[in-house]
């Protein structure tokens, strides 16, 4: 069922807003370009598992738990190496981008025009509503 006129007007405010609010979660939930590259560590992560159990299937047909649990932390690390992406600064923003690495001291936090971070509006709220507020 598509949306109405005001349903996507309403949809394409909200997006703006977030990107206005906090561009790092936006760009965090932003669709990646680099599918070929999540193949190749898919691959790589279902490879590793594939060994860790044939693995453990050693270390079950031998008395070594110690091999066990070596072949479960390959299948684990394996696993993570498969669904996770590459977290590294200078591969998701190239120089010149808005993404900092910029020489900066510190993580930056973008702050609203009313004063306030995001995240900071979202804890206030969230101690509204349970009744926590320290300000109280």
């Amino acid at each position: 069922m598509p949306l109405s006129e005001h349903e996507q007007k309403m949809l394409d405010e909200m997006e703006r807003q977030l990107f206005a609010d906090d561009p790092r979660l936006a760009r965090a939930f932003a669709p990646t370009k680099n599918s070929r590259r999540s193949g190749r560590r898919i691959a790589i992560g279902l490879g590793g598992v594939i060994v860790g159990l044939g693995i453990l299937v050693l270390a079950v047909s031998l008395p070594a738990v110690w091999l066990g649990v070596i072949a479960f932390l390959g299948m684990l690390a394996g696993a993570v190496y498969a669904v996770t992406t590459p977290s590294s600064a200078s591969q998701n923003n190239p120089p010149g981008s808005d993404g900092g690495g910029g020489g900066s001291a510190g993580p930056t936090t973008p702050r609203d025009d009313k004063g306030g971070t995001f995240m900071r509006k979202l804890e206030e709220r969230w101690e509204k509503r349970s009744g926590d507020d320290p300000r109280l």
